[in-house]
């Protein structure tokens, strides 16, 4: 009989812990899909791609190793149907999280616009202003464009 007991309090205990790391996944994947996040994390993650790219190009002529890993890059944040512009990089990274923050922030219902001031990392009286535009689907943030945005207006980069 208590081997029995012993069962059943097992697999109750079992589903609970089923139960409960399902909920923590779930508010964990919720927390980090929200616009501002995934522009923070976009950020972090094409500085990676940019000093990566660099170096391999002053090493190797490995275009094709570049434009795969801008490709994963693109497919991480994007929807599938996503086709980028050429690519671009260079020894000072345009999207870098040291030089980089969040100035403002705007949701309206699944469409989102985080906007961003970018200080030079050798002339800091150099800003550069973008807006991250993301789209919602299925619950689920996409990021749609990145733009440059100056006196003149929007110039669309990824």
């Amino acid at each position: 009989m208590c081997g029995v007991i012993f069962i059943i309090m097992r697999v109750i205990y079992l589903i609970l812990v089923c139960f409960l790391f399902k909920f923590n996944v779930m508010s964990q994947e919720s927390k980090l899909n929200n616009p501002s996040k995934l522009t923070i994390e976009f950020i972090k993650d094409y500085k990676k791609w940019n000093d990566f790219a660099y170096n391999l190009s002053q090493t190797n002529t490995n275009d094709e190793k570049i434009e795969i890993e801008y490709k994963k890059l693109i497919s991480k944040y994007c929807q599938s149907s996503k086709t980028n512009q050429g690519i671009s990089y260079g020894s000072n990274s345009s999207h870098c999280p040291d030089r980089e923050k969040i100035i403002k922030e705007v949701i309206k219902k699944n469409k989102a616009i985080i906007t961003t001031k970018f200080r030079d990392k050798e002339f800091d009286y150099l800003e550069s202003d973008y807006e991250y535009h993301f789209i919602k689907v299925d619950e689920k943030w996409f990021l749609e464009e990145i733009y440059l945005i100056d006196e003149e207006g929007k110039y669309g980069g990824i």
